[in-house]
C-alpha cells in the first residue's frame, strides 16, 4: 500500500531491487525528487545507481562509492556545513550542538550527482559533498585506515617469527621505528632488542614511541618482590592474563 501511495506522489514506476531487506522496495526516481517526511522508513534510489539512500527511524544509510554508510540524524544535522552553523576560517563549529533536538528529523531529503540535501523542521538546509561523506564517516575511514591484521595464539606466534629490532636502529633511524610499527600493528606486539635493563633507558624507549602518563605510582618504577605493599604484582607469584589500573578513568589499554 505504501509502495502504491509513493508511485502515485512521485508519478513513477515502482520496481524491485536487489535489497537485502525483508520487505525492501527501492524507489527508481528522477534526481530531483524530494522525498518527505510522509515517506519516513522506505526507499529511494537515484536513476543513476551511484547513489543509494534509505530513511530510517533516526539516522540515514547511504550508499555511494561502494561504501555503504549509516549517519545518525543528530550528527548530520550537527556536522552542518553551512555559513550560520560553521565557520570555515577557523574550522570550528558555530552551532550549538546542546540546541540540537535528540530525536531531530529531516522532513526532506535530496540528492544529486554530488551532492546530499537535508532540510530539517525549522527549514534550514544542510548540503553534503557525497565525496566528503564517503571521507567522514566510520565506514569510509575504516576502509582507508585499516591495517592488515594477524590474529594469533601461542602455536601461531610461534610459527610466525616475529621479527625484533634492534635498540641503536629503533632509537636512531627512522626505518628502525617503522619496522617496530609495523610489527605492532600487524601482531598486536613487537621487540626491541640489545636493551641497556636499566630504568632510564626502558623510559626512553618507551618515549620513542609514545608519551609517558603520570600515574599516582610517578612515570616510571621498579617492580621488586616487596610484600609489604600487599600487591600481587610486588611478589614472585605468577599472573596470568589481566588489565592494569581499571581503578583509573582511563586505565591501560
Amino acid at each position: 500500500m505504501w509502495c502504491r501511495k509513493l508511485v502515485c506522489l512521485f508519478k513513477v514506476p515502482c520496481q524491485l531491487s536487489g535489497s537485502t531487506r525483508r520487505g525492501s522496495t527501492w524507489l527508481s526516481r528522477d534526481r530531483r525528487t524530494v522525498l518527505t517526511a510522509a515517506a519516513r522508513g522506505h526507499h529511494t534510489a537515484p536513476e543513476s545507481l551511484k547513489c543509494a539512500w534509505q530513511i530510517h527511524g533516526d539516522h540515514l544509510e547511504l550508499r555511494y562509492a561502494n561504501t555503504l554508510m549509516r549517519f545518525d540524524f543528530v550528527w548530520l544535522r550537527d556536522h552542518c556545513r553551512s555559513a550560520s552553523c560553521y565557520n570555515t576560517k577557523t574550522n570550528q563549529r558555530s552551532l550549538d550542538t546542546a540546541s540540537v533536538d535528540l530525536g531531530i528529523k529531516p522532513k526532506a531529503v535530496r540528492v544529486d550527482e554530488t551532492t546530499l540535501f537535508l532540510t530539517w523542521p525549522d527549514g534550514h538546509v544542510t548540503r553534503y559533498g557525497l565525496e566528503w561523506l564517503v571521507k567522514n564517516s566510520y565506514e569510509g575511514q575504516k576502509q582507508q585506515v585499516m591495517h592488515p591484521r594477524i590474529l594469533w595464539n601461542a602455536e601461531i606466534y610461534r610459527q610466525a617469527q616475529v621479527p625484533s629490532v634492534d635498540c641503536r636502529s629503533f632509537l636512531e633511524t627512522d626505518e628502525g621505528l617503522k619496522e617496530f610499527l609495523q610489527n605492532f600493528l600487524l601482531y598486536g606486539i613487537a621487540f626491541v632488542e640489545n636493551v641497556t635493563p636499566t630504568k632510564e633507558d626502558t623510559e626512553i624507549l618507551a618515549e620513542r614511541i609514545s608519551l609517558i602518563r603520570e600515574t599516582i605510582y610517578g612515570r616510571m618504577w621498579y617492580f621488586t618482590s616487596d610484600f609489604s605493599r600487599g600487591d600481587t604484582a610486588y611478589t614472585k607469584l605468577a599472573l596470568d592474563r589481566h588489565t592494569d589500573t581499571t581503578y583509573f578513568q582511563e586505565p591501560c589499554g
